[in-house]
């Protein structure tokens, strides 16, 4: 089976027919990454251990954000003889299932399924179903996958699960009205654009941050009213002119969507409605990486105090949201076959090009959307 891996550097040497090895630098680490063959695993779907399991192969995955602080770790820290398989985001084939898995057959595609808190089966771990998706051949107990309708692609598949299931979530907990006005901070997230196709069919107002104007026009197609530059080096973000104007014309923002709430909460805060009715949503934080690369990050904005008395004096909620249910996916799915709802694909790539995967994936500032690698 292969695998797309970070390696430790003496890999190099072992570049052949069968395993493409590159370099490449993120964030100023420099990485050695590979296209690596191994042995396949063995399924014995007999085994008391299987009966529930299912043999998946791998047709197609993904790296979200939240890999890219194990990307850097493995590199930081790995030992020369030794390599990671990541991603986290996969699509796949049914290869062999358990007498007792249900609902599941050899020949179906499936997706990975992140249910959290619970996973719904005792002894089964809640939560993102694995860090090592480009492993191509894999063994997952059954309510770790989902089922995929033809109609969604390998492309779109590979992509879908973290980001649908997240926004999904956030969405249902901050019970977005029609009408309601929405800020999305960090447009060009994947998250981010996750959350504006999602909200593309509810008949909402959504205005969305970013640090630069570039695809604005992408954007504006997929439903933003009004796009908003921020500068990152500015302390004061109420200061700037347009935020002013939508304050103004709201009466206050009725939702913030936030993927990076370190970045955002202190200096966006204020912009919610206040007196109740203003929700506040966030499902991570930007500084998750700074211990491997050595560059320091600043908080900027209110301290943690003042925005717990924010929220407390004008009666705005605060929504921590990780991943989401089982239903929050299938909804997604659901939306996504009935033209509800898309997924911003990038790029596609394969064979040997796994600088270009990677480089695409984090380093790239033209990057739109998921960037797919397929075998």
């Amino acid at each position: 089976m292969r695998y797309v891996a970070v390696c430790g550097s003496p890999l190099l040497k072992f570049n052949d027919s069968q395993n493409v090895v590159r370099s490449l630098e993120m964030e100023g680490v420099n990485l050695t990454c590979g296209l690596l063959h191994g042995r396949d695993i063995q399924f014995d779907p007999q085994a008391p251990e299987n009966h529930c399991n299912v043999l998946v192969k791998i047709l197609a995955f993904s790296s979200n954000y939240r890999d890219k602080s194990i990307i850097l770790r493995a590199a930081t820290y790995l030992s020369q003889q030794n390599f990671y398989a990541f991603g986290s985001d996969f699509v796949a084939e049914v290869l062999a299932v358990g007498p007792k898995v249900e609902g599941l057959q050899p020949g179906d595609r499936v997706i990975n399924n992140n249910q959290y808190p619970n996973s719904g089966i005792e002894g089964v771990m809640p939560g993102v179903t694995t860090n090592h998706s480009s492993k191509e051949l894999q063994i997952f107990h059954q309510v770790k996958l989902l089922k995929i309708p033809n109609s969604i692609s390998d492309e779109v598949a590979a992509g879908f699960s973290i980001g649908a299931q997240t926004s999904y979530s956030m969405l249902r907990k901050l019970k977005v009205q029609p009408g309601e006005n929405i800020l999305v901070t960090a447009a060009k997230s994947n998250t981010s654009l996750f959350v504006i196709n999602a909200l593309k069919h509810r008949g909402v107002n959504v205005y969305a941050t970013s640090t630069s104007r570039k695809f604005e026009d992408k954007l504006l197609a997929m439903g933003v009213k009004q796009l908003i530059q921020i500068d990152p080096s500015q302390e004061d973000w109420l200061q700037i002119p347009e935020l002013i104007q939508v304050y103004r014309e709201t009466g206050g923002i009725d939702c913030i969507v936030d993927p990076f709430f370190d970045l955002h909460i202190g200096r966006l805060l204020p912009l919610l409605r206040q007196g109740e009715g203003g929700r506040y949503v966030t499902c991570g934080l930007y500084e998750q990486y700074s211990t491997y690369t050595g560059h320091h990050f600043n908080y900027q904005g209110m301290a943690l105090k003042d925005v717990m008395l924010f929220a407390m004096i004008n009666n705005v909620q605060l929504i921590g949201n990780c991943v989401g249910k089982t239903a929050d996916l299938q909804q997604a799915i659901d939306d996504c076959t009935q033209g509800k709802f898309t997924v911003a694909v990038d790029s596609v790539f394969s064979g040997n090009q796994i600088r270009e995967f990677i480089d695409r994936t984090y380093n790239s500032r033209k990057r739109f959307g998921k960037v797919i690698f397929k075998y």
